[in-house]
């Protein structure tokens, strides 16, 4: 199980202010230079699941993440993980990106829609989402398995 320690993402934040105040501070010396300055975004997730104990704490604490996705396939609803995740805003913004998701995969994101695509084994399934920043939002991603 990963978690983005918050620890982390405060020192991102603050090296992405200095870097922001790095770049205001450097003079203009002609015309045609142009710096563009972008925002960073940084997405806390949680992704895990595998075997009882994991599983269990994750639906422990699934109240506290305003996304949640979940991973399967097949008739019986077997988790799966090694799944590649990508979460943009609808303009195609990247919020968070993953080659190995699963088989339970929270992120902490601000209101807004989002397009969450998720690839197993060659198969692609898209889901668009709106959070709404009062309730959590629980997206399942189901394979049929291999095609024979």
């Amino acid at each position: 199980m990963r978690l983005m320690n918050p620890t982390r993402r405060a020192l991102l934040g603050t090296l992405s202010t200095a870097a922001l105040m790095a770049v205001a501070t450097i003079p203009a010396h002609a015309q045609d230079e142009l710096i563009i300055v972008e925002p960073a975004r940084t997405t806390m997730y949680l992704n895990g699941g595998i075997g009882q104990n994991e599983e269990q704490y994750m639906h422990q604490i699934a109240k506290d993440w305003p996304l949640r996705m979940i991973f399967s396939e097949r008739k019986d609803n077997e988790f799966v993980a090694d799944v590649s995740l990508s979460i943009t805003d609808l303009k195609g913004s990247p919020y968070l990106a993953l080659s190995d998701a699963g088989p339970m995969t929270y992120a902490m994101l601000p209101p807004g829609q989002y397009r969450i695509t998720a690839r197993f084994k060659g198969q692609y399934e898209t889901h668009e989402v709106t959070l709404d920043g009062k309730t959590s939002r629980d997206v399942y991603f189901h394979w049929k398995g291999a095609k024979q």
